[in-house]
């Protein structure tokens, strides 16, 4: 998911920064990360036993929030600025029929440590850090159930903001022969609905920046 800032001089002083962002991939088990072209990845196993899907936003293309730092929110007394659109993030394990309840842990990491680098418009080399940027999280679960909360990119490379295990979830028929054939399906994470704000708390040279965060979902 791709972020932008844009920074606006003004009233002599040097406008605040604003930031849109861009999305990830899926990966298996120990698999190797794979990139998403749009928004959607899903990655099986040889058998085609085990899957796991990521969607971050739209169906097609590729999501850009953007944070606008100008007028007032370049004031002496900013106020945060909120991104221009919400982000959805899905996350589905798929298991087999299967006779075990063993459980198969599903984790949500996200690559924020390239920051938004300056690409136009006087700002050199100067890099906003992506830990400027949070987010409320709504159409969630508990933090219990493992679904995203509220919280911020902390400029790392691997920073968990999900966990939840993929159980398969039995047949409650009282005679097994009824369960022959039933299909198992597993928790997952559904449209879990991120909105981001920039804290515009820091004087950054004018100027466009861009970024880009991106998401992991993986299944042991």
């Amino acid at each position: 998911m791709h972020f932008r800032a844009a920074h606006v001089d003004g009233a002599g002083r040097k406008a605040r920064s604003r930031r849109r962002g861009l999305l990830g991939a899926a990966v298996l088990a120990a698999g190797a990360a794979m990139p998403a072209g749009a928004v959607i990845t899903t990655v099986s196993d040889s058998g085609g036993v085990y899957a796991i899907s990521l969607r971050v936003g739209s169906l097609t293309g590729i999501d850009t929030v953007a944070f606008s730092v100008t007028g007032n929110n370049v004031a002496l007394t900013p106020t945060a600025v909120t991104g221009s659109q919400t982000i959805d993030v899905s996350v589905t394990p798929i298991r087999p029929t299967t006779s075990s309840s063993t459980a198969r842990p599903v984790t949500l990491k996200v690559d924020s440590l390239a920051g938004l680098p300056c690409q136009s418009g006087g700002c050199g080399s100067t890099i906003i850090p992506f830990s400027q940027i949070s987010w409320v999280a709504s159409n969630n679960g508990a933090a219990a159930t493992g679904d995203i909360q509220n919280g911020r990119f902390n400029d790392t490379n691997n920073q968990q903001i999900a966990s939840f295990n993929a159980n398969a979830t039995f047949c409650s028929f009282p005679l097994i022969i009824f369960c022959l054939g039933y299909t198992y399906q597993s928790n997952a994470m559904n449209a879990t609905r991120l909105q981001f704000s920039y804290d515009n708390d820091v004087i950054y040279p004018a100027g466009n920046y861009k970024g880009t965060v991106r998401f992991t979902a993986s299944m042991e």
